[in-house]
């Protein structure tokens, strides 16, 4: 009886060897055959799944966004919770590249920001990832004026955009940091970027 094969269970495997290659070597190490080999798969395997490199890219990416969306609609606040400026602290410093994984994930961001500058495709996956990303930060905003958390008076939108630029800017200027780099000046920048939702 032939093996069954959870399709969507493969593909996140694949992503995850996509993950690792790139934390050890950067994106110049990662190709059908390099993954294949890093996921005990066979060539013929990847390629029934992703085509190219750009595809595995563009689904490694889509996981990323995915995640980050999952960490931020994980945040509650109110009685016997952290408040809002806790609760958003530690949810970015919860995606600083403290690890293998999370330095992938700012490596794979970067390099794809790189690559929508030139390639129109990759362009349309990163807004569209953009724009899932600032409706998931809109939804958890008013959350937060619901709870009493910011004022009516808020720029909800605004508020929104700063948090996407500094999501942006903490992956962006960590990818080339090395896995075991100190992260002061990141932290610090949480810690600023907290503050200004304080006020």
């Amino acid at each position: 009886m032939p093996k069954i094969v959870d399709k969507e269970s493969r593909r996140r495997e694949i992503a995850e060897a996509l993950h690792r290659i790139a934390a050890r070597q950067g994106l110049e190490g990662v190709s059908v055959r390099t993954v294949a080999a890093e996921a005990g798969l066979s060539a013929g395997a990847v390629q029934r799944e992703f085509d190219s490199k750009d595809q595995l890219l563009r689904f490694a990416l889509h996981v990323t966004v995915d995640e980050v969306a999952e960490r931020f609609g994980r945040l509650r606040i109110g009685p016997g919770r952290l408040d809002f400026a806790g609760a958003l602290r530690q949810v970015l410093l919860e995606m600083l590249p403290t690890d293998e994984r999370k330095l992938a994930q700012a490596r794979i961001w970067a390099a794809f920001y790189a690559r929508a500058a030139v390639d129109p495709v990759f362009a349309d996956t990163l807004r569209t990832l953009t724009e899932q990303t600032r409706l998931s930060f809109l939804r958890l905003l008013e959350y937060a004026r619901d709870q009493g958390a910011l004022t009516a008076e808020q720029d909800l939108e605004a508020t929104a955009e700063m948090l996407l630029v500094v999501i942006d800017g903490l992956w962006i200027s960590s990818a080339r940091l090395p896995e075991d780099a100190p992260l002061n000046g990141h932290r610090a920048a949480v810690e600023a970027a907290v503050r200004l939702l304080e006020q």
